[in-house]
């Protein structure tokens, strides 16, 4: 490698052996990293995988705790693992970038979505990348500050790892700043020559000297031969790194990997590709079968809206190519009567803005997804061709595609005839009946509108289920994009699985039957359940302390003290003769006490204390602990007499999370 990694003297990066080092590690850390990851799960995954005990110290870094409050966010999430072990020799930085999510948190809206489409489709937009670049740099600063200030020497490693979006802003971070030792990336959405040169500007500069285009005029490229601008890109970008430092696995029958052949997407870096799904395989044939002239058609709508979506996000982009104000419509979900009342003339004004808006965007956009139309009669002669849907769900879709044109113009010529809303409220003018009427004239052409929408609905769900099988193969490739599938297909072979909350499956066939043991779970119950006992048993073992001190101890020694006295006593009778009472001093000359016997009488400690606190107490405890230990080791047994194979369940009960 001929780049720089950040991090400084010692025994090299290169040499230290991955602590994630296999495929099936790497993919249940980036799965759980979608559910906020913590040191203890890392613990549990390395633990479960390996049977090893993982490295001495473990620290989490998430992006959350690193973003700018004044500065807007543009969905980016991620999180950085930091594994040192002074005596293995280990020091090695994790950067997971978080993949595409399907919607914001706490809203429907696509963000990541939206930014796969303008960010990497099209290429305009660079907002998640600069937020991934920033976080990779601060928490590597932390890390390089906080090794120098103890002494550690072992070079600091650096990995990135990504699944969908999260591997497409490590393999960019890669490529443009060389900041990683190995990229691993899973199911990735590949980077495009258009989301690198909108990035990189020397690569810009590069292409538009080689192409003869002009700097400022960036939606040229879109029209350079795509397989030449592939191949230039490839090649560019290979010269600086190790091509070898970038590994993709890839699920066959993957969404993304089935527009990987799309114009613009770039492949730099070894493969391995998996099968997730014996009964499906993919939909590249039918991706291949949409014609660049398409795809250009639809980068070339899109990137009109890129420098919307990098100042206003989704809200903004939907406003601009419709018109509609989605801020505006959702201020108004929780009106009641008083308050659509006391608001009418703010929302005549919006109302009024919004509509101009739209009779002049509305049509803008029909003519510029005219494309999804004019073509509709041979793409879906492809589906019938490939077999996913037949010659008569072909025809019916046909029908309610032209009868739903009919509808968006019906509604387009009511935008025509649409009122003024200042006139739509009644008694704000001295013409009230005039008012009145137009106020119903308004609320007719509103039901027109409403009837219209509600017959686009009904034929939407008759398209909809006249290409069900179609849906099927988009919704299975999209399926195998998630991590959940690619886990469960790599552990196939072990015969293992895991659910959705990263829990390990391990899977026995008895017979005809299948039979499934969560051991996550029951190490779980095994390990805090002996907790629990040990718990129990420092109770007990205070318990006895207690007792022993309070009564036994207690008892002996009061008993002792009391032979100390009447040995005293009889020791030394001079001492206690003011017992005798009160005499004068000449009297003292003629009395004197000497000699004292005492005839002590001291029973033993009354026996029912010992009985209730030994026999009762005590003897019940104990034999309850032992009973619940009897019973937690009963978890363990059944696991590793029903999976005698397997040497590592051992050692993952004995190992703490």
């Amino acid at each position: 490698m001929n780049f720089t990694i950040e991090g400084y003297g010692g025994e090299s990066a290169m040499s230290q052996k991955l602590v994630l080092d296999t495929d099936l590690l790497r993919a249940r850390v980036m799965s759980l990293e979608y559910k906020h990851l913590t040191a203890e799960e890392i613990k549990r995954i390395y633990i479960e995988e390996t049977g090893n005990n993982p490295p001495a110290q473990i620290h989490v870094y998430h992006s959350e705790n690193f973003k700018n409050v004044n500065v807007k966010d543009f969905g980016f999430d991620g999180t950085i693992i930091h594994f040192y072990d002074e005596e293995k020799g280990i020091n090695q930085m994790y950067t997971i970038a978080r993949g595409s999510e399907k919607q914001e948190k706490d809203t429907w809206k696509p963000l990541d979505w939206a930014y796969n489409a303008l960010g990497i489709f099209v290429g305009q937009s660079r907002s998640q990348y600069r937020e991934a670049l920033e976080f990779d740099r601060k928490v590597t600063q932390i890390i390089t500050e906080e090794l120098k200030r103890n002494g550690q020497t072992i070079e600091l490693k650096k990995i990135g790892l990504g699944h969908s979006q999260g591997g497409n802003h490590v393999e960019m971070i890669q490529l443009t700043e060389h900041r990683f030792d190995q990229v691993y990336v899973i199911n990735d959405a590949p980077p495009s020559v258009y989301q690198l040169a909108f990035i990189d500007v020397d690569f810009w500069r590069v292409l538009a000297e080689k192409y003869n285009i002009k700097l400022s005029d960036f939606n040229a490229i879109y029209s350079l031969p795509p397989s030449e601008l592939k191949a230039f890109a490839e090649e560019y970008y290979k010269k600086p790194i190790d091509e070898r430092s970038i590994h993709h696995l890839t699920a066959q029958e993957d969404l993304l990997y089935a527009v990987s052949g799309v114009r613009g997407f770039i492949d730099i870096g070894s493969r391995r590709v998996i099968d997730t799904n014996k009964d499906f395989t993919s939909i590249r044939d039918l991706i291949a079968k949409i014609s660049d002239k398409d795809v250009k058609a639809i980068q070339m709508y899109l990137s009109q809206y890129s420098d919307v979506y990098n100042e206003k996000g989704f809200d903004g982009v939907v406003q601009a190519m419709m018109g509609v104000d989605i801020a505006f419509i959702e201020s108004l979900q929780g009106y009641d009567t008083m308050d659509y009342l006391w608001n009418a003339g703010d929302i005549v004004s919006k109302a009024n803005h919004m509509l101009s808006d739209m009779k002049v965007k509305i049509p803008e956009l029909m003519e510029n997804v005219a494309i999804l139309y004019k073509n509709l009669d041979p793409i879906f002669s492809v589906f019938v061709e490939l077999g996913y849907v037949t010659p008569e769900e072909k025809k019916t879709v046909l029908t309610e595609v032209k009868g739903i044109e009919k509808d968006v113009d019906s509604i387009q010529q009511l935008l025509h005839k649409t009122w003024n809303w200042s006139m739509a409220i009644p008694f704000l003018t001295p013409y009230v009946a005039d008012d009145i009427l137009q106020w119903k004239a308004s609320i007719e052409v509103l039901f027109q509108i409403r009837d219209k929408v509600l017959n686009i609905l009904k034929r939407l769900q008759i398209i909809q289920e006249n290409t069900m099988n179609l849906q099927n193969a988009i919704t299975t490739s999209v399926k195998a994009h998630t991590l959940n599938d690619v886990i469960n297909a790599l552990a196939r072979s072990k015969g293992r699985t895991y659910d959705e909350y990263g829990n390990l499956i391990l899977i026995k066939k008895v017979g005809e039957h299948e039979i499934r043991m969560n051991l996550s779970s029951a190490v779980r119950i095994y390990q805090k359940g002996l907790q629990i006992m040990e718990e129990k048993e420092a109770v007990l073992h205070k318990m006895k302390q207690s007792y022993l001190h309070e009564y036994v101890e207690d008892f002996e020694r009061q008993k002792q003290e009391l032979m100390k006295k009447i040995e005293d006593m009889e020791q030394n009778p001079w001492a206690y003769r003011h017992l005798l009472g009160h005499f004068t001093d000449d009297a003292k000359q003629v009395y004197a006490l000497r000699r004292i016997d005492v005839h002590e009488s001291i029973p033993p400690l009354d026996p029912r204390i010992p009985y209730i606190f030994e026999k009762a107490m005590f003897l019940y405890y104990e034999h309850e602990i032992s009973r619940g230990k009897e019973l937690i080791e009963t978890i363990r047994k059944s696991f590793e007499e029903f999976f005698e194979q397997d040497q590592n369940l051992s050692k993952i009960f004995d190992l703490q999370y």
